[in-house]
């Protein structure tokens, strides 16, 4: 089952004060609040007091009936530098789990270290049951098999893996390349190159919605423009420019690579948005402290995390139900890369 979600919601959360609601209140962290209400120390004798009276007066209720679900959170550890969004992302988890009523642990997994030698995760391997496993990132194929075959209840976050038969949660790369292709071709652009990695779904999903975003706007897709690889990519880039064939606006598979390549080119005089428009991906924080700042896509993480977790919570209530997949569209965010052609 696969269902598409974008900023409106999908019907996870009820109308009831949460943990998220009280912290925002005081102007202080979630962990803080899950911290005082469930009696744990890291929080002063007075914030508590705070804490508790806010949640007295926000009609806050937690369960106490019901033993609450202890969760894993596998995080694969970032393999590139392309992913400032990654404590974020760690956040948002904790939060979402924290709101549903869930006890969890994190544990950071290696990619290098997945291979048939790799043990079991540590905090399983000591001992410690769990009603569940969210798994953070792309993970060995092997090596997530052998985990689950100890806990089926899993939710897949932001590793897309078509082929494994459990709930997940995924971002819409192909409607991201789509929705700022035609953002450009609306500017006046129409050689439209790209920027990413060789291999991985994020660039092939961000090529094809180029394309078709090209093809639906009767242009054809210049295959050329699209330079996926490591090591010498910005100077293929650079080459590419200067040939006077080149594109007129690149889309970057990232935030971090489309600035690795504004101040490639300027340092080698060509200057972005006059020379070559450039955008991103992820709304990260780089992206508005960049030299213009960039135009990018916002991927809604603290979304993404929510219905992670709400996958994770209707599995343990109902263990046989078909798989859900649910795709996470983004939204455009306008900033200053972008020169208008028209």
């Amino acid at each position: 089952m696969l269902r598409y979600a974008g900023l409106r919601g999908i019907g996870m959360r009820e109308d009831k004060t949460t943990m998220s609601d009280i912290a925002k209140a005081l102007n202080i962290s979630t962990i803080s609040v899950s911290r005082a209400l469930s009696g744990h120390d890291g929080v002063s004798g007075e914030l508590r007091n705070r804490i508790l009276q806010k949640a007295s007066e926000l009609r806050y209720f937690r369960p106490k009936a019901e033993k609450a679900a202890r969760v894993l959170v596998l995080h694969r550890k970032p393999y590139v530098q392309d992913n400032s969004n990654y404590s974020i992302m760690i956040q948002d988890m904790e939060q979402a789990l924290q709101e549903a009523g869930c006890e969890y642990d994190l544990e950071f997994v290696d990619k290098d270290l997945q291979g048939e030698q790799q043990d079991m995760p540590r905090k399983i391997t000591r001992g410690t049951a769990y009603d569940g496993v969210v798994w953070v990132g792309r993970f060995d194929a092997g090596y997530r098999k052998r985990v689950m075959k100890g806990n089926r209840n899993c939710v897949l976050y932001a590793g897309y893996v078509p082929s494994a038969d459990c709930d997940s949660v995924w971002y819409n790369f192909n409607n991201a390349g789509y929705q700022l292709c035609e953002f450009l071709i609306r500017q006046g652009h129409r050689k439209i190159g790209y920027l990413g990695c060789a291999d991985g779904y994020v660039s092939r999903e961000k090529t094809l919605g180029i394309a078709a975003a090209l093809e639906d706007h009767g242009l054809a897709a210049d295959r050329g423009l699209f330079v996926c690889g490591n090591g010498d990519a910005e100077q293929r880039i650079l080459e590419l420019v200067r040939s006077g064939q080149g594109p007129t606006a690149v889309i970057c598979q990232g935030d971090y690579t489309a600035a690795k390549l504004i101040q490639f080119l300027f340092e080698k005089g060509v200057r972005v948005p006059g020379d070559l428009s450039v955008v991103g991906g992820g709304n990260t924080e780089m992206s508005s402290l960049c030299i213009p700042a960039l135009t990018t896509m916002e991927m809604h993480i603290g979304y993404a995390c929510r219905a992670a977790a709400d996958l994770l919570r209707k599995r343990l209530a109902e263990p046989e139900k078909p798989a859900e997949s649910i795709l996470v569209g983004g939204t455009l965010v306008e900033r200053d890369s972008v020169r208008p052609l028209l």
